[in-house]
C-alpha cells in the first residue's frame, strides 16, 4: 500500500500584520487554504482571532482564549485541531499558517512536526521591514511595551522576537527595500544571523520579487540545529557592508562582578550574540549567554561534567558596525587575572546573577 501523501505547510511569521498581508496574498492560490491568526484583541479581550481563508475568500473565522498562562502554549493547543480537520477535508494541496506577530516558528513547527503526521512543514517565511529592522534589532524595548506580548508572562523585548523569528526562517522577505539607504547591508544582516536563509525583497507594494511559500527548503534537524547551537565556527561569516560577527574565546573564567558590571559595554554594538560562558563563583556549571539588543540573559545549560567540553567560555556576537577588538578587551577584562587564578577562593565571590541562576 503507498504511503499517505502529507500535506505541505508553510509557516508566515513576522512582527508587522500590515506588512505580512501581500506576502500571504502571493501564497494562496486554486489548491491553497491559509489559517491567518491575529492578536489585535489579545490585549482588550484576551483572545486570538482566526479567520480561514482560501482564493475563493473567507471560509471561516473564531477566536482562541488565552489566559494569564502561556500563550503561545494555548495558541498550538488551540491551533492543532482546526489544522487538522482543514486537512482531513482534503479540499487543498497547501497549507499556509501566518502566526501572529510575537509568535516564533520554531515551537509551531516543533508541535507540528511532533503530533501532526498527516503534515510536512515546507518552508518557514519571515518577513522583515527593511526601515525597522537594525532599530528592533537593537534596542530593549519589550513586547508588552508594544502591546504585543503573548500574554503577562511574556518577557520577550522586541529584538530577541525579531532575531529568533529570522534564524529559523528559510526565507526572509525583505519588505520595504526600495526604502532602504543600504539593503545590502541587510543582506548581509540577515545571512549573518542565519546562514540557511534565502534573503528576497519585495517591491513597493510588497510583493516578494520570487516565491517564498512550497519551496521545500524546511530541514527541522538543521533548522534546530542552528536554533540550538550557542557558539561554535560555523556561525561566523565573511564581514560586508558594516555587518560583521566575531568569535571570543577564553579558557578561564569570568569573575561574576565585573561581567555584571560590563553587561551594558558588551552589548553596545551587538545585534546579537550566543553562547556558554564559565563563572567563577560557578565552577560546575555550564552557563547559556544570550544578548538581542541591549538585552542581555544568563541561564542554567546543566554540569560541565555532562558535556563533551572542558570548562571555557565560547561567544559568538554579530553586529553592525561591531568593533571586534573593543569587544574582545570589554570580555577579556572580566576574566580572573592570573593572580586571581592563583590565590582567589572563587566560590566566596559574590554572586549578582543569584536571581537568575
Amino acid at each position: 500500500m503507498a504511503a499517505h501523501r502529507k500535506t505541505p505547510l508553510t509557516l508566515l511569521t513576522g512582527l508587522s500584520t500590515t506588512l505580512r498581508e501581500p506576502v500571504l496574498g502571493t501564497m494562496v492560490d486554486a489548491t491553497t487554504v491559509a489559517v491567518v491568526v491575529d492578536q489585535d484583541e489579545l490585549r482588550h479581550r484576551g483572545v486570538l482571532t482566526w479567520r480561514v481563508i482560501d482564493q475563493s475568500g473567507p471560509i471561516d473565522a473564531g477566536e482562541f482564549t488565552v489566559d494569564d498562562d502561556c500563550g503561545s502554549c494555548q495558541l498550538i493547543e488551540s491551533l492543532l485541531p482546526l489544522l487538522e480537520t482543514l486537512v482531513a477535508r482534503g479540499h487543498w494541496q497547501h497549507v499556509v499558517l501566518a502566526a501572529p506577530p510575537a509568535m516564533e516558528a520554531r515551537s509551531l513547527a516543533s508541535a507540528l512536526v511532533a503530533t501532526m503526521p498527516e503534515v510536512q512543514v515546507d518552508t518557514v517565511t519571515c518577513v522583515v521591514d527593511a526601515v525597522l529592522l537594525v532599530e528592533q534589532l537593537s534596542g530593549d524595548e519589550l513586547l508588552d511595551e508594544r502591546g504585543l506580548a503573548l500574554g503577562p508572562p511574556d518577557r520577550r523585548n522586541v529584538a530577541e522576537l525579531t532575531a529568533r523569528q529570522v534564524e529559523y526562517a528559510d526565507v526572509c522577505v525583505l519588505a520595504n527595500a526600495h526604502r532602504s539607504k543600504a539593503p545590502e547591508r541587510l543582506h548581509h544582516l540577515l545571512q549573518h544571523l542565519n546562514p540557511r536563509t534565502t534573503v528576497v525583497n519585495s517591491d513597493a507594494t510588497g510583493v516578494p520579487a520570487a516565491r517564498v511559500a512550497r519551496l521545500g527548503r524546511f530541514d527541522f534537524q538543521a533548522a534546530e540545529a542552528w536554533a540550538g547551537e550557542l557558539a561554535t565556527d560555523s556561525r561566523l561569516q565573511p564581514s560586508g557592508d558594516g555587518v560583521t560577527t566575531m568569535l571570543w574565546r577564553s579558557s578561564r573564567p569570568l569573575h561574576p562582578a565585573r561581567l555584571n558590571d560590563a553587561l551594558e559595554d558588551i552589548v553596545d554594538g551587538v545585534v546579537r550574540s550566543r553562547g556558554v560562558v564559565w563563572l567563577a563563583n560557578r565552577p560546575t556549571q555550564r552557563v547559556r549567554w544570550e544578548s538581542a539588543g541591549y538585552s542581555a540573559s544568563l541561564g542554567m545549560l546543566g554540569e560541565w561534567s555532562d558535556s563533551e567540553h572542558l570548562a571555557e567560555c565560547t561567544v559568538v556576537a554579530t553586529g553592525v558596525g561591531l568593533d571586534p577588538a573593543r569587544l574582545q578587551a570589554v570580555l577579556d577584562a572580566c576574566l580572573l587575572t592570573e593572580s586571581e587564578l592563583a590565590s582567589m577562593d572563587w566560590q566566596s565571590l559574590d554572586d549578582p546573577f543569584a536571581g537568575v541562576l
